[in-house]
């Protein structure tokens, strides 16, 4: 049976990895007391990012789907700003989208091949130790730059898929009306066939 609803967008299956991924690896990395903070707001962005996907998919009106699926964007790219200064603090390189490592961190994460990146598939979320794991045991610094740059490369690919998403919300909008429009026009029918 096909997934149905908002569990068969690739923006949701996207910012799902990311959640998880994000969920397992913050608390590593901000350890501290002093970092809890930090580290809460972190994990509530990327729950932000995800939840609003689910609760605009499921939205009626076209222009609170639009609303929520921006505040899903909008906790996406807070969280990859987080991102960026660890990059920036740690003093770590940022990868290029055709980086093979980022590659190579699709198909263990989203499940496709490398040679053909389609729909992530979504085998079960690897945690990150299973990640390092994966990338040959890689220990400290270079597990920290392969993480991070990963979790940036999945918010800037989600954002894209989200404005999409609400370019096509928009479209319809443009079409169709909206949500109330549409009620005022079935109510206007119903009064003309008394």
């Amino acid at each position: 049976m096909a997934e149905a609803g908002y569990k068969s967008l690739i923006s949701y299956k996207l910012a799902q990895i990311a959640f998880d991924l994000g969920w397992d690896f913050v608390p590593k990395y901000y350890r501290r007391i002093e970092d809890s903070r930090q580290r809460d707001q972190i994990k509530q962005a990327l729950r932000s990012h995800k939840q609003n996907i689910v609760e605009g998919s499921s939205e009626r009106s076209l222009s609170r789907k639009l609303n929520l699926y921006d505040v899903a964007k909008s906790s996406g790219m807070e969280a990859l700003e987080d991102f960026e200064d660890i990059l920036r603090r740690e003093r770590l390189p940022r990868w290029r989208k055709d980086d093979p490592r980022l590659k190579k961190l699709h198909q263990i994460f989203e499940g496709y091949p490398i040679s053909n990146p389609s729909k992530p598939s979504l085998p079960s979320h690897p945690s990150v130790q299973a990640v390092l794991e994966a990338l040959g045991r890689l220990e400290g610094r270079e597990g920290l730059e392969s993480i991070i740059n990963y979790l940036i490369d999945l918010l800037i690919r989600n954002g894209y898929l989200l404005d999409r998403q609400m370019n096509a919300v928009e479209e319809k909008h443009q079409r169709e009306g909206g949500y109330r429009e549409m009620l005022l026009k079935k109510r206007l029918e119903y009064r003309r066939t008394l």
